[in-house]
């Protein structure tokens, strides 16, 4: 019988402390409302999807060339060949995202100085009136 009660305490205290978090972050709201110092947020602007998303699909990319060319090219059948291909993928997919990141930064560092540089010369010139 004691067995059964951890899982139904576990998911009762969970549900618990994540209701008990929004309805302080409710209260606490609702207490700026009524005091007037309430500001909603703004949303910011959307940035593009971060470089997680590129390491993670390289990654399980690499994972997946790393299983082909091994069972295929190679024909290890042997648990201990795979492992060494798959971290030998692994790494040369993360390299490449690093070298892509590098570019990416370059590339808009770049650009950021070109703006800069078409701005200063904009304002140098004399309006006229």
């Amino acid at each position: 019988m004691p067995d059964i009660l951890i899982p139904i305490f576990g998911i009762a205290f969970g549900c618990g402390i994540a209701l008990l978090a929004i309805w302080t972050q409710y209260k606490r709201a609702r207490a700026s409302i009524e005091k007037g110092l309430y500001q909603p947020e703004k949303p910011g602007p959307l940035d593009p999807p971060d470089w997680g998303f590129l390491s993670a699909g390289s990654i399980i990319a690499g994972v997946v060339l790393a299983l082909f060319v091994s069972t295929v090219v190679f024909q290890i059948d042997k648990t201990p060949g795979i492992p060494g291909f798959i971290f030998l993928f692994i790494g040369i997919a993360l390299l490449l995202v690093a070298f892509i990141a590098r570019r990416k930064d370059t590339m808009l560092k770049n650009l950021r100085e070109e703006e800069l540089a078409t701005s200063q010369k904009r304002k140098s010139y004399p309006q006229a009136t």
